[in-house]
């Protein structure tokens, strides 16, 4: 391979907006160190549709700043609501101009799409007509599209004519496998987490920070109000907990998103069972934030259905809060019975309450263990872009000798 630094377009339509601060944070940071060691351009697709969801004010700008990438707004007119299988068409015209200019201009060594669809079909189909490679990093969302009558086949053929396929848990790369993607073009890599923000802290300061009762057992949860995080799971059980502890608390931090109805669905939840005094819904925070709450939590909770690679358990793991999740996406690889937390069956309110219940009375968990063990799992975020680059120039080398 030249040793010249590889020349990426990266395509990913969630990334922190003026909107929406907090969306795809944990792209942005692999963008932003992969720019580290690397040339990366960064196009954000953007839906719209004429009068009915116009382009928001801040695409219309220009390129913007951040996290030192430079990103490019592409508006992508399309259908909102219907004909879902056709975006993956409505995201190629969107950026084949912008990847031709750009192409023309100095040629592109391969094309970075984030998310299997519609930005990896989109890509890969204006890949092949440029004849850049592609590569498509798979984050969740696949299990369900690949469902889908007629998205699924359209993902796995993008899938299979991908230069190469990233996952973030190994349960997607053996999605990707079944869908008959070459196991040698498939890689396991985690996502990290923000070292400087998400680290042990004193907890006798930020509970002050946070004005709460410093013996108060406190449980936090952290994810969007949509009901495959399966919050009124986290709820039901919660209010079984309080029966014995009955000074508990549970915090959730996640702002309200499609599932319009189903945050006013557990505030009624909360107040049918009794403990709507004791469960506070905090909203959308900064990172900042989210790591004073987990530094002041007894115990972290998501008892989430679907994941990729769950970015809330990691941030608590690396805060040093013992965790109770679910086995959804990699949660089972991080997660080790009685030493770093527990692993509770989906939509199980007996044993997350059991587990909960254990968690909140135990004393003696050494978080600083708890941080350090995920710390040498999975790194910081130049880790992670370093062995992105090195899967992504094997998979070059590979191609060019095919």
């Amino acid at each position: 391979m030249k040793n010249s630094r590889l020349r990426i377009v990266s395509v990913c339509r969630t990334l922190p907006t003026p909107d929406d601060p907090s969306a795809g944070v944990f792209v942005q940071n692999r963008l932003s160190a992969l720019q580290e060691i690397a040339d990366v351009h960064v196009l954000q697709p953007v839906p719209f549709t004429p009068l009915l969801r116009p382009l928001p004010r801040w695409a219309a700008q220009g390129s913007r700043k951040a996290a030192g990438l430079t990103i490019e707004p592409v508006p992508m007119p399309y259908v909102p609501g219907a004909l879902k299988w056709l975006d993956g068409m409505w995201l190629a015209r969107a950026v084949r101009p912008v990847l031709q200019r750009l192409h023309g201009e100095r040629p592109i060594d391969l094309i970075d799409a984030h998310f299997g669809f519609p930005d990896g079909t989109g890509c890969v189909t204006v890949g092949r007509e440029l004849s850049v490679p592609v590569f498509i990093t798979v984050r969740g969302n696949e299990h369900e599209w690949i469902r889908t009558p007629r998205t699924g086949p359209r993902l796995a053929s993008a899938l299979r004519a991908a230069d190469g396929c990233i996952a973030v848990s190994h349960a997607l790369q053996q999605l990707l496998v079944e869908q008959g993607v070459a196991p040698a073009a498939t890689r396991v890599i985690h996502n990290a987490i923000e070292r400087k923000v998400f680290c042990p802290g004193d907890r006798v300061a930020a509970r002050q920070q946070l004005q709460l009762d410093p013996d108060q057992p406190l449980v936090v949860s952290v994810g969007h109000l949509v009901s495959r995080k399966r919050h009124h799971v986290l709820i039901e059980s919660f209010a079984r907990v309080r029966q014995q502890l009955p000074g508990a608390r549970l915090v959730i931090i996640g702002s309200r998103s499609f599932e319009t109805a189903y945050p006013d669905q557990l505030l009624e939840l909360a107040r049918r069972l009794g403990v709507d005094s004791a469960v506070q819904f905090v909203g959308n925070v900064t990172q900042q934030q989210v790591a004073q709450w987990l530094r002041a939590a007894d115990v972290f909770a998501l008892l989430t259905a679907r994941e990729g690679c769950c970015n809330a358990v990691l941030e608590a793991l690396a805060v040093g809060a013992p965790v109770v999740s679910t086995p959804a996406g990699d949660n089972a690889f991080f997660l080790r019975e009685g030493v770093n937390g527990s692993l509770v069956p989906i939509d199980d309110v007996d044993a997350t309450t059991a587990a909960l219940r254990s968690a909140l009375q135990r004393r003696d968990w050494d978080r600083g263990a708890i941080a350090a063990q995920l710390l040498e799992q999975v790194g910081g975020w130049g880790d992670v872009a370093a062995r992105v680059l090195n899967f992504m120039n094997e998979r070059l080398a590979a191609v060019a000798r095919a």
